[in-house]
């Protein structure tokens, strides 16, 4: 587990495995590694998921243009669309991965905002 995230394992879960050459993340969230939720609007927290997306690329040497698929849940899909995607392209640019974006009524933790799942072949 990459030091920049914080121990997931206390909820019985992992961020990410590989299996059969490809990366496979459990849902990214807006957590800093103390655990505490980071921001109340969507731009942090997406900025921070994204975040935690890159430790965890960068402890199989790879970066977001390996990237093939993200699943995007958000709690306020419409209200959140724009500030969402700004923060979407500061960290993929085009040819951009597979993306499916669904709204949500919650999320596991009530301040979350944004979940992020990502598949990368390696």
């Amino acid at each position: 587990m990459p030091d920049a995230l914080y121990d997931s394992t206390q909820n019985q879960y992992v961020h990410a495995i590989v299996e059969d050459d490809t990366l496979y993340m459990s849902g990214q969230v807006a957590r800093a590694p103390s655990g505490d939720v980071v921001g109340d609007a969507i731009e942090p927290q997406t900025r921070q998921a994204f975040e935690n997306v890159e430790a965890i690329l960068d402890e199989v040497d790879a970066d977001f243009a390996d990237v093939a698929k993200v699943t995007s849940y958000l709690t306020a899909i419409h209200g959140d669309y724009d500030g969402y995607k700004a923060v979407f392209s500061e960290f993929f640019d085009a040819p951009y991965p597979c993306h499916t974006m669904l709204g949500v009524a919650a999320l596991a933790h009530p301040d979350l905002r944004v979940e992020l799942e990502v598949e990368v072949p390696l």
